[in-house]
Parts: structure tokens; C-alpha cells; sequence
């Protein structure tokens, strides 16, 4: 039997794979859900009220059991045994298995915070997180959100449209930093507070306040942020709990090679858990986006099946919409010492390149993102690139581009 343990897009796709390549294989996968299989880049729409949850859903009971596959939901497995090839539950109850596949994902961090605990603190992550923070929404005053990464702007932006009068803050001096260089950050943060959001950068969150053990506020050095609602967004670390005590080799992620294979036979591990190279630059990353966990569930399957296949994906990148502004970015968006940069804009559009000879290694486009994924194509292709300068402009087109 073959077992996956969680059921996000990692061990969803790999589950599925599994079917298509041997529709009598068992499989069976185990989650501490109570939700199926749905899409997390919905959670911030659920919140705002302009999806139902059961819109967001990706494959249900009936999908996974017309594929044959068995859904142990809202279980936890408390230990894997790799010796007896078995998976312990929290019930005690053991599962044997052929071939293991971790997609156990992530967290959110909770730092600790002087007052964290208190009721009207939440964190959004999972299905069942974006109905409580929906229902609070609609008798909450005003909110604060803690971090101004992609979950916490996308979070803020959806209290605001409930009417949530909401204040961001973050400690770096600009939003998105994983995603956006000091330009792109600042034309993003004015778009955000053109929602009526208030974006405080370069400040630290000293404690939550509370009364009768419900939020009044969030303290920072020298001010006091009243709030009904605090939303914490600072990070997400991953689940390595289970293949850390299991003995599986453990970094900041679970260690896979290129065939999404731990440090132990017969065990894989995919998604937002799994610590690959990336290929622009050959450091371990966590890729953490949606593409990359599909084909990182859909090449552990082959593997486990038997099958050869190599992932090697892992390439930072995001295509996204944040207050109205839709923007891409993709690779190494700094660059390093020796590496050219072009850009034109912001005005009505923002683009950059990061060059390394003739080879685009970074790319950000925001506003006017058309032939942004042509361009994109680039960097993960590492091609040769004919006049360069040229791909700033809107107006290039694909005779711009040599080797392709």
C-alpha cells in the first residue's frame, strides 16, 4: 500500500498520479483536516465573503473515491516506524506501507508574542481558520495584521472589504520582500493603503493587548494600535516533526534529491516540507508555491511506482494580484555583484531585469505584466538572450529572443 500523508496540492497530485499510473494500486491518505482537498489561494476570498468555502473545493469525498483513493480525514499520524515500514496514528492504530510520500506542508509561526494567546488572534492557513476569521470579521471594529508578506496583505485586503477598518505592520522596511525589490514594494504599499489599509514599515511588535482575555490592541514602541482583531502572518515554518524523529535527514525542510527521495528508502517527501536545489542558483530552497508542490507529488508518485522521473523545479516564482495591481516575479530579483540590472517604469508599469551576461536571472513586471511569462521563460530555460535591453519594453516581441 502505498500511504501519503496530508492532503494538499503535493499529496493530492501524487495521489492521483499514482491512480493514473496504476488504477489498482492502494493508496490511502491520512489528514488532520476536516476538509478535502480545496485551493488555499481562496482562503483570503472566503474571508472577504466573495466565495463560499465549498467553491474553493478541488476534490471531494466522492472525487477521491471514484479514483479508489482511501481519505483518512482529521487524523493525525503520531510516528513513522521506517524498520516496519508502518505509520502510527494518534489512536494507536498502525498502517503498513510499501512506499511512503510526506506531504505534510507547513505552519504558521506564532512568535511569542507577550499576550499572543488571548481570544481574537488568529492565523490563516487552513480552511477551518478562514471561517473564524470570517465570522469574527463581521462584528469586528478594526484589525491589526502582523507581517506584510503575501498572506498578510492578501489577509488585510479581504477584512478591508468586509469593512474592517485595518492597520498592517511589518518590520522590514517594505512589503513583500521575498517577492518585490525597494521599487515594487513601495508601488504595492500605495496600492494597499489606496484600500483605505494603513501600512506601518520598520516596526516591531512589542505585545498584544488584551481584556477579559480578549484582543484591545497591539503595542508597538511608542503606540498603541486598538483592535477587535489581530491576524498574524509572519511566516510559515515546516512540518518536519514526524520525519525528523523518524530519522529522515532534516534541515530547514525535509532533505529530498531530485526524485523527491528522503535520506531513507522508500520514503518521499513533497510540497511545502520538501528542501530541493534550485536550479538558478544551486542553493536548498523550500520553494513553497502551488506549481511546484504539483510537480513534486506527480514525480514522488512516479518514483514510487517505479517509474523514473527528476523534479527540477524550484525557481522562485509568483503571478499575483494585490489591490487591484497584478504583478509577476520570478527567480533572483536582487541579483549579485558583477550582474546588470535594467528597468523602466514604475509610471504605469514596473519592470526589471536581472542580467548575467546574456542570461535573464531575475524578473519582476507590475501593472503591465503582458509577455511577463515569455520573459519568465528565460530564467528558467537559462537561454542566451539577443539584445537584452529590449526586453524592458512592452512593445518587444519573440524575435527578441535567440535559442528559444
Amino acid at each position: 500500500m502505498h500511504i501519503i500523508i496530508g492532503q494538499g496540492a503535493a499529496g493530492a497530485s501524487a495521489a492521483r498520479k499514482l491512480k493514473q499510473l496504476d488504477a489498482a494500486a492502494p493508496v490511502t491518505m491520512i489528514t488532520e483536516e476536516q476538509d478535502y482537498f480545496y485551493s488555499r489561494i481562496d482562503l483570503p476570498d472566503i474571508v472577504a465573503g466573495k466565495l463560499e468555502a465549498a467553491e474553493s473545493e478541488l476534490q471531494g469525498a466522492e472525487a477521491f473515491r471514484e479514483l479508489g483513493i482511501v481519505c483518512r480525514m482529521h487524523e493525525r499520524v503520531a510516528a513513522i516506524h521506517p524498520q516496519a515500514k508502518a505509520v502510527e496514528l494518534a489512536s494507536g492504530e498502525r498502517l503498513k506501507y510499501d512506499r511512503l510520500l510526506l506531504a505534510t506542508g507547513s505552519r504558521p509561526l506564532m512568535p511569542p508574542l507577550a499576550g499572543s494567546p488571548a481570544n481574537g488572534v488568529y492565523t490563516l492557513w487552513t480552511m477551518a481558520q478562514s471561517r473564524q476569521i470570517a465570522q469574527a470579521a463581521q462584528s469586528a471594529q478594526s484589525a491589526v495584521v502582523i507581517g506584510a508578506g503575501l498572506i498578510g496583505l492578501k489577509s488585510a485586503l479581504a477584512l478591508a472589504t468586509r469593512g474592517v477598518q485595518v492597520t498592517v505592520v511589518e518590520k522590514l522596511a517594505r512589503v513583500m520582500p521575498r517577492q518585490l525589490d525597494d521599487t515594487a514594494s513601495r508601488v504595492i504599499a500605495d496600492a494597499v493603503r489606496g484600500k483605505g489599509i494603513e501600512v506601518i514599515l520598520g516596526a516591531e511588535v512589542e505585545a498584544i493587548t488584551s481584556q477579559n482575555g480578549s484582543v484591545t490592541g497591539v503595542r508597538l514602541e511608542g503606540r498603541e494600535l486598538p483592535c477587535d482583531m489581530v491576524v498574524m502572518a509572519v511566516g510559515v515554518r515546516p512540518n518536519v516533526e514526524l520525519a525528523r524523529a523518524a530519522g529522515i535527514e532534516v534541515q530547514r525542510g525535509i532533505i529530498v534529491d531530485l526524485q523527491q527521495q528522503t535520506s531513507l528508502a522508500d520514503i518521499y517527501a513533497a510540497g511545502d516540507v520538501a528542501e530541493t536545489i534550485d536550479p538558478l542558483t544551486g542553493k536548498r530552497v523550500i520553494p513553497a508555491i502551488w506549481p511546484v508542490a504539483v510537480e513534486q507529488g506527480e514525480v514522488a508518485a512516479c518514483n514510487m511506482m517505479g517509474a523514473q522521473a527528476e523534479c527540477k523545479c524550484g525557481v522562485a516564482m509568483n503571478a499575483i494580484e494585490i489591490a487591484g495591481v497584478p504583478l509577476v516575479s520570478i527567480g533572483d530579483i536582487e541579483g549579485e555583484a558583477g550582474d546588470e540590472i535594467l528597468s523602466s517604469g514604475p509610471g504605469t508599469g514596473y519592470r526589471k531585469l536581472v542580467l548575467r551576461g546574456s542570461r535573464v536571472r531575475g524578473v519582476i513586471c507590475l501593472g503591465d505584466i503582458r509577455q511577463a511569462g515569455v520573459i519568465g521563460s528565460q530564467v528558467l530555460r537559462q537561454n542566451e538572450v539577443d539584445d537584452v535591453s529590449r526586453l524592458i519594453s512592452p512593445h518587444f516581441n519573440f524575435a527578441h529572443l535567440v535559442n528559444s
